[in-house]
C-alpha cells in the first residue's frame, strides 16, 4: 500500500518565506524546506506517496475565508485540503464557512491554537467543536516546548478535557498527542479514542519511546505525517520504517489507517 502523509503544510509563494521564518523562530528549530507546493510535490513523488492531507491556517478570524480558499484551490488529485475555522469569529461567519466547506466536500478541519491564539478547551472553542463533531474530522496541533515566556494554548490536558466534554468529536492529535509534552500525552491521551500522528516526533523523542507509545496507544490509531516543511516525507518514512514494527503494523501506520479514516469521510 502506498503511504499517505496525513500532516503537511505548504503556503502561497509570496508569503512562504515569511511563514517558514515564523515557524523557525517560534519553535527554535531548523525548517528544512521552503514550504512551497511544487517542492512538496517533488518530495511526495520521491517518497512514493499515494496521497497527502495538507492544512491551512487562519491566525485571525478575518483570515478564515482566504485560508479556506487556499485549501480549496489546491485540493485535487492526491492532495486533500482540510479547512479551518476560528473560535473567535462571529457565529454567523462560522456557520457560513461550515456550509461552504460542506458544499465543496471538505470533511476535515485543522486548528492550531498556539498561532490562532485561543485555548483549546475554552468555551467559544467548545461551541465550535459541538457544531462540527459529527460532520468533520478535527486535527489539533497539541504541545509546545515549555518555555516560561510562552503560553501553552494546546496541552494534552486541555485536549483530554475536550474529549470528555464533546462526545463524538472525531480527533487527530498531532505530534503523538503533544509536541515536547509526551509524558503528559502518556498520562492524558494514550488509550483514549483519538488518533495520533507521528509528525515532528522523530529526532525529539527516542525511537524506542516512540515505538512503545505507538504500541500502547494501538497501531490502528496511528497516522504517518511528515510535518513538511519541517521534514520531508521520505525522511520521516525512513525513521518510521526503522522502528522494528511488524509488517501489518507498519502498513497500518504508513497508510492503512489513513485510508480507512478518509474512507469514513467519503474520500
Amino acid at each position: 500500500m502506498e503511504p499517505i502523509d496525513f500532516h503537511a503544510h505548504f503556503f502561497p509563494e509570496p508569503v512562504a518565506a515569511k511563514v517558514v521564518k515564523t515557524l523557525a523562530d517560534h519553535y527554535r528549530i531548523p525548517v528544512n524546506h521552503r514550504g512551497l507546493k511544487a517542492e512538496y510535490l517533488k518530495l511526495f513523488a520521491e517518497a512514493g506517496l499515494g496521497a497527502a492531507v495538507f492544512f491551512t491556517a487562519a491566525t485571525r478570524p478575518d483570515q478564515v475565508r482566504a485560508a479556506n480558499d487556499w485549501a480549496l484551490a489546491n485540493s485535487g488529485g492526491h492532495l486533500i485540503g482540510f479547512g479551518t475555522l476560528h473560535p473567535h469569529a462571529e457565529t454567523a461567519e462560522t456557520e457560513a464557512e461550515i456550509a461552504r466547506l460542506r458544499a465543496h466536500g471538505v470533511k476535515g478541519l485543522k486548528f492550531h491554537p498556539d498561532f490562532q491564539r485561543f485555548y483549546l478547551d475554552e468555551e467559544r472553542a467548545l461551541a465550535v467543536y459541538e457544531r462540527v463533531a459529527r460532520e468533520f474530522l478535527v486535527v489539533f496541533h497539541v504541545g509546545d516546548d515549555e518555555v516560561p515566556t510562552k503560553t501553552n494554548f494546546a496541552t494534552p490536558e486541555r485536549l483530554a478535557r475536550v474529549l470528555d466534554l464533546v462526545p463524538g468529536l472525531q480527533v487527530v492529535a498531532a505530534h503523538m498527542g503533544g509536541y515536547q509534552m509526551w509524558e503528559r500525552a502518556w498520562r492524558c491521551l494514550v488509550g483514549r479514542p483519538v488518533y495520533f500522528d507521528v509528525s515532528s516526533t522523530f529526532g525529539f523523542l527516542p525511537d524506542d519511546e516512540i515505538r512503545e507509545m505507538i504500541l500502547a496507544h494501538g497501531v490502528n490509531r496511528i497516522l504517518f505525517g511528515s510535518d513538511y516543511p519541517f521534514r520531508s516525507p521520505g525522511w520521516e518514512l525512513g525513521r518510521l520504517r526503522g522502528l522494528d514494527l511488524d509488517r501489518a503494523a507498519l502498513e497500518a501506520v504508513t497508510g492503512g489507517n489513513a485510508k480507512r479514516l478518509l474512507a469514513t469521510l467519503g474520500w
